[in-house]
């Protein structure tokens, strides 16, 4: 298990999050895309870093993603609710799958995508559930209600080498409708960095978690762009002398 802070209030974890968690402290928000529990494959390598993806034929599985359906129902009972007491509020993209595994929400969202992202034994799923933990910064600052859910129909051009990387936008999505500026957001399953290149860009703080070494890099390097070219109006996060450490 390894650490590296990035920037002030970027730190980044290569390890298990169930060993890892304990080890934190409390944060404002959890928003995670953890796996989803459908025994994923993939497409030969030009067809990754898409959205979509296919379990039929002339498909080929991932060796670094574990998604067998028990593994995934193991993580969720370990991981989630040690998460979800670590933070004032949640957004959480479970997937069809194990939609009824995870702990009872305060809410149910979804982002829609009408051109379809995968297929189901009832067709093409066109609705990717969104589970809400906690209560709704906006009603507690008085703003009123937004909607809890999104919708994209743009592609995911981002060639990102994961079996099933998030597009930037929903997690962009997420992090704005979730969270206030400057609070500190928790992904305990990093993956690419996806949720970590949203937040470092909207002037967050992040913590992202990610057990495989390939993909840690991945996102360190996505995350370690993103501290480069916030967003405009948001000012950058203090550099912090970049440190790797063995734990």
């Amino acid at each position: 298990m390894k650490s590296e802070t990035l920037a002030e209030g970027v730190t980044l974890y290569c390890g298990d999050c169930r060993d890892i968690l304990p080890t934190l402290g409390k944060v404002d928000a959890v928003v995670t895309d953890p796996p989803y529990g459908i025994g994923l494959a993939t497409k030969t390598s030009d067809f990754r870093g898409s959205k979509h993806f296919d379990s039929g034929a002339s498909l080929k599985a991932s060796k670094l993603y574990e998604d067998s359906p028990n593994h995934v129902r193991g993580l969720i009972k370990a991981v989630i609710p040690a998460a979800l007491a670590m933070a004032e509020r949640a957004v959480v993209f479970p997937g069809p799958a194990m939609l009824w595994a995870y702990p009872e929400p305060a809410s149910l969202g979804s982002v829609f995508t009408p051109n379809g992202a995968g297929r189901t034994s009832w067709g093409f799923q066109c609705t990717h559930p969104v589970l809400y933990y906690g209560k709704d910064p906006f009603l507690q600052d008085g703003k009123g209600g937004r909607p809890n859910s999104h919708r994209d129909e743009q592609p995911n051009n981002e060639k990102v080498d994961h079996p099933c990387p998030k597009p930037v936008a929903w997690m962009r999505w997420a992090i704005v409708r979730a969270t206030r500026p400057n609070e500190t957001i928790l992904d305990p399953f990093m993956g690419s960095g996806t949720t970590g290149v949203a937040a470092v860009k909207l002037g967050r703080k992040f913590i992202g978690i990610e057990i495989e070494p390939k993909y840690f890099d991945i996102a360190r390097k996505r995350i370690s762009e993103a501290l480069k070219q916030p967003d405009f109006f948001i000012e950058k996060p203090k550099p912090a002398k970049q440190e790797a450490m063995e734990i």
